[in-house]
């Protein structure tokens, strides 16, 4: 992570912005996994007033390498404090012009949401997470000082 020598003011504005950002709309199908999801447009709209009136802007840098694309995301403060990171993502055989811009849209949706602790609507994770549960071999292992395996949870 970059950041400026101090991030005192930045801090102070995120947590106020932060207590006002909600919960993003999933409002988006994915017809591939037959879920939803809050797109880039949707996490703007929460953002866009809770930043502004604390002072706070995002800048969204992309850039291209060889076989990825990534983006540096900035949180700036009217003071002129700032954080950054840059989140990278392959683009595998995906290189023209489609396969790009659905890359850097993903890195730009994922490092803003993460910059910021956005959550979204859940309507799909709790029940993933039922399924891989349901499906899920028990988890053990011997432990050193015992002779017969333990189930991981119960430790």
């Amino acid at each position: 992570m970059n950041m400026s020598d101090t991030i005192g003011e930045l801090a102070t504005a995120l947590a106020k912005a932060q207590g006002q950002i909600e919960a993003a709309s999933k409002d988006k199908n994915n017809p591939a996994f037959k879920s939803k999801y809050a797109d880039i447009n949707s996490l703007r709209e929460v953002i866009r007033e809770p930043l502004a009136v604390n002072d706070l802007a995002v800048m969204q840098l992309p850039r291209m390498g060889s076989g990825f694309v990534e983006v540096e995301t900035m949180l700036i403060h009217k003071s002129g404090e700032f954080i950054s990171e840059v989140l990278r993502m392959p683009l595998g055989d995906r290189t023209n012009a489609h396969g790009v811009g659905s890359a850097l849209t993903y890195c730009r949706r994922y490092s803003l949401s993460a910059m910021l602790n956005l959550a979204a609507e859940d309507d799909d994770g709790n029940a993933a997470a039922d399924v891989v549960a349901a499906n899920a071999a028990p988890r053990t292992y011997i432990a050193p000082n015992k002779r017969a395996p333990v189930d991981v949870d119960d430790l």
